[in-house]
């Protein structure tokens, strides 16, 4: 019985391994700021509640699992060189979004002009701690 709760909860781990961004909400299960790096469940976002309260699946399928959107091709010029193997995928389009210099990072300058970002948060999504996000610490589908 043991062994059988043991695999069951490696199953449950691996499933909600994936990540990708989900819509703003308030209890999203562990998103950054930028509501990206969710925890998600077979390709759906997980939400909660209440701060305490235990994580559900919801209806809303990850960005990376929708029908692909057109390009802007704003992004494309910008994007082409440094990532031009991400385009098309809607975390890099939100990701274009935040970018408000189009130099292919977010620095806390433009971080702090769309939301409202402490420095701790902003170093918690910079993992390199070189003063930028790049797209793979936004989002992990964009390695």
């Amino acid at each position: 019985m043991k062994l059988l709760i043991f695999i069951l909860a490696i199953v449950t781990c691996l499933q909600l391994a994936n990540s990708c961004c989900c819509s703003i909400g308030l209890f999203n299960c562990g998103c950054n700021f930028f509501n990206c790096n969710c925890d998600t469940s077979n390709g759906y976002c997980m939400f909660k509640d209440c701060p305490l309260c235990t994580c559900v699946l919801v209806e809303e399928v990850c960005a990376t699992k929708r029908r692909k959107r057109s390009v802007d091709t704003r992004l494309t010029e910008d994007y082409k060189e440094k990532y031009g193997h991400l385009i098309g995928l809607p975390e890099l389009n939100l990701f274009y979004t935040f970018d408000t210099d189009k130099d292919g990072f977010i620095n806390i300058r433009e971080a702090r002009a769309s939301l409202n970002v402490t420095l701790d948060a902003f170093n918690e999504v910079d993992t390199d701690m070189d003063g930028f996000i790049q797209p793979a610490e936004f989002d992990s589908s964009l390695e």
